[in-house]
């Protein structure tokens, strides 16, 4: 998992800011695809200083998708979740919000090899699923959501989040209350709500550079158009090795959406990312995940009166990153990748027999900080 806060605390304030942006065009193929020119983007930025006997982190990520990515959505075969003017998303990934985290932590050594940890955030991320895709180092040459994204990490932007954790060796435990909605599609602003919503998380680090960890969250109510609560569970195993002249980063991550009525709906990752020769970097995700038959054939939420039927379908991605110039922490890159997908036969007719997407893109990462800090290790996008 990446630790944005794990320097240590000075009496003055240091400071970063990273992030990244793909520009590029999007081509999803078949009759249910869609292309368009746009850029995934994300800033995050961190100060931090002693205070109390610890360390204080003031936390901020932000994004301009909600300009740089269609309101409807990015164009992407099968995915699903949120909403746009009240309709359901399908086939499209959703803009993130502009105000991503908003956040304070303080965290405080108590005994030896014991660590406690308060987290405040009007926008942040409580303590379930794995390190989110957009901080995930072996997604981090891939402009695309994983299709598992509304199975395991999308509570990663949640209002009103306050959270306790406790790292004692090996072992960190965590528990969070927040509000459980799911974000609006006014991507500008702030929601705000009830503590209505609840989880808890389990990390274990054996070893250095992996990562296990498992979770699970009551959610009240988390979306517009399917009414009742919604119970999420995810285990991940998360894995990251510097080399010469690179890195090599791979995550396995399941999810599980227990719907009103006992349905179950699962979303599978396997993904990676190999760095090598200092400029080349090749990545690749598979994906299993269950949609809703009717979703997907009429792009919208289904009746509740409409007996549930799902489907399995599979989508595999390869990619390839060049960089090609750097400059004082400017990083830029030439990439593109190819998916191709299983499906029902069944669904021939709404998706076309053997559909394939791609992207094409400029790819620019940044990675700035005030004179006295010592470089970060690289993490997410």
């Amino acid at each position: 998992m990446a630790r944005m806060d794990a320097m240590e605390p000075r009496d003055q304030w240091t400071a970063m800011v990273h992030g990244y942006a793909f520009v590029g065009y999007n081509d999803q193929g078949g009759p249910s695809g869609g292309d368009a020119f746009e850029s995934q983007n994300h800033v995050m930025t961190m100060a931090m200083r002693s205070w109390l006997g610890g360390k204080v982190s003031l936390l901020g990520t932000f994004s301009l998708e909600p300009a740089t990515i269609p309101a409807r959505g990015s164009p992407q075969l099968l995915q699903r979740g949120e909403t746009y003017q009240g309709q359901l998303l399908v086939d499209r990934q959703h803009p993130h919000d502009l105000f991503a985290q908003l956040a304070a932590s303080w965290e405080r050594k108590v005994w030896d090899y014991v660590h406690l940890r308060f987290y405040l955030a009007p926008v942040g991320e409580p303590a379930v699923g794995p390190t989110a895709f957009v901080h995930r180092l072996s997604a981090s040459e891939n402009p695309a959501a994983p299709l598992g994204h509304h199975n395991q990490d999308s509570t990663h932007i949640s209002s009103d989040v306050v959270s306790v954790g406790a790292t004692a060796g090996i072992f960190t435990v965590e528990g969070s209350l927040f509000h459980g909605r799911e974000p609006d599609d006014d991507r500008w602003g702030i929601e705000q709500g009830a503590l209505d919503s609840y989880s808890g998380r389990v990390w274990v680090r054996p070893v250095s550079g992996l990562a296990i960890q498992v979770s699970a969250a009551r959610r009240e109510e988390p979306e517009e158009l399917e009414p009742g609560d919604q119970t999420r569970q995810t285990a991940s195993i998360e894995y990251r090795r510097a080399t010469k002249d690179g890195f090599i980063a791979a995550a396995l991550i399941s999810g599980r959406n227990i719907l009103r009525g006992g349905d179950d709906e699962w979303g599978n990752t396997l993904e990676a990312t190999w760095k090598f020769g200092r400029r080349n970097s090749v990545y690749g995700r598979i994906e299993w995940v269950d949609r809703d038959v009717y979703e997907l054939r009429f792009k919208q939420q289904r009746p509740e009166d409409l007996e549930a039927e799902q489907t399995d379908v599979t989508a595999a991605t390869l990619g390839y990153v060049r960089d090609v110039t750097s400059w004082k922490g400017l990083d830029g890159g030439l990439g593109g990748d190819l998916t191709a997908y299983r499906i029902a036969d069944r669904l021939d007719d709404v998706y076309g027999e053997h559909p394939i997407s791609y992207h094409v893109f400029v790819r620019l990462r940044f990675n700035w900080h005030n004179h006295d800090m010592e470089s970060m290790e690289h993490a997410g996008h």
